[in-house]
């Protein structure tokens, strides 16, 4: 009998220290998780919204380069790390890299190489975007794209796949024309940015594409801080749009804007115009007008203070010198 009461009081004990331990890791697991999702919080993505520039757009010529064959594409990044964006420059020989900081210089050439395009383009094409440290350029007259990046120092570069990068995919042009696709969706080009915020400081995907037309059909997402569960949040219609054109917010409002060329026939004269999207009648806060044709339109900070500048490529038809223009 007192052997049989003393194994119930020892099952009684190691009961209750089963509970009081199951006690102890119920909340130790509960601190653990509290602990994990305070520190989840705390890395996630928090809206910073913009802080608006006042531009007083003071237009101002940068000098003049001759580059050796007609232009044909242009865009622009800090690849070199130095803080202040360099000028690519394509042409259907070579890609030219520009400092826009102080006086314009040239910081190096490489030139297209390989087997030559067949067939022709009925016009020379090309593109040029920006893929991490990487310029991407293609032109109608070769068979492969130039992938440029900075080795040191020094301007390097390997050859690519065939066909055009254009916002992610990759296209080919329309059979002996100047163009991407046939039919109703044929493209002159398109822009892509997914690194503009909106005024509440929410990232902003932002596609542009130009129809043969010259109509510049834009639509805007507004993604959750994260970058992700992007929804549509406007859709816009330009119309008398050139081919160079290029999508940024250059008074950093948190309101993207359309920078254009107008669709005027090569050896006329031609003009830019900014556009803030939604503004209503699509009507421009700036317009610069040129005797020559714009080649390339870019938003770049060239000069490393924070705040883009829109920079215009000015040439007469067929030349190979052009002029650099800073429009504010």
């Amino acid at each position: 009998m007192v052997r049989g009461g003393l194994a119930v009081l020892v099952a009684c004990v190691v009961a209750t220290q089963a509970r009081a331990d199951d006690d102890y890791l119920a909340r130790l697991a509960g601190a653990v998780h509290t602990r994990l999702d305070d520190a989840a919080a705390s890395h996630l993505a928090r809206p910073v919204p913009p802080v608006p520039v006042t531009l007083r757009w003071k237009t101002q010529k940068l000098g003049s380069l001759d580059l050796g064959a007609p232009l044909v594409a242009v865009t622009a990044a800090d690849l070199d790390g130095d803080g202040k964006a360099e000028l690519y420059l394509v042409t259907a020989r070579e890609v030219i890299a520009v400092g826009l900081s102080g006086k314009l210089r040239e910081l190096g050439r490489v030139a297209f190489t390989g087997e030559a395009a067949v067939p022709a383009s009925r016009d020379l094409v090309g593109t040029a975007v920006v893929e991490g440290s990487t310029v991407v350029a293609a032109v109608s007259a070769w068979a492969r794209e130039l992938r440029v990046e900075w080795r040191g120092k020094a301007l390097g570069a390997k050859h690519g796949a065939a066909g055009f990068m254009v916002c992610g995919d990759r296209l080919q042009l329309a059979v002996g024309r100047n163009h991407f696709r046939d039919g109703a969706a044929a493209l002159f080009g398109a822009r892509c940015r997914d690194d503009l915020i909106d005024p509440a400081g929410l990232p902003l995907h932002v596609r542009a594409e130009l129809s043969v037309a010259g109509v510049l059909d834009i639509s805007v997402a507004r993604c959750a801080a994260s970058g992700a569960d992007c929804r549509a949040a406007g859709s816009f219609v330009l119309r008398d749009v050139g081919v160079a054109f290029e999508i940024a917010d250059v008074d950093r409002d948190g309101v993207p804007d359309a920078i254009v060329s107008s669709a005027s026939a090569p050896g006329d004269a031609d003009a830019v115009r900014v556009i803030p999207l939604g503004r209503p009648g699509a009507k421009p806060v700036y317009r610069k007008a040129f005797n020559g044709g714009v080649a390339g339109i870019v938003a770049a900070d060239g000069d490393g203070d924070g705040v883009p500048e829109v920079i215009a490529v000015v040439r007469l038809a067929g030349a190979t010198r052009v002029d650099l223009w800073r429009l504010d």
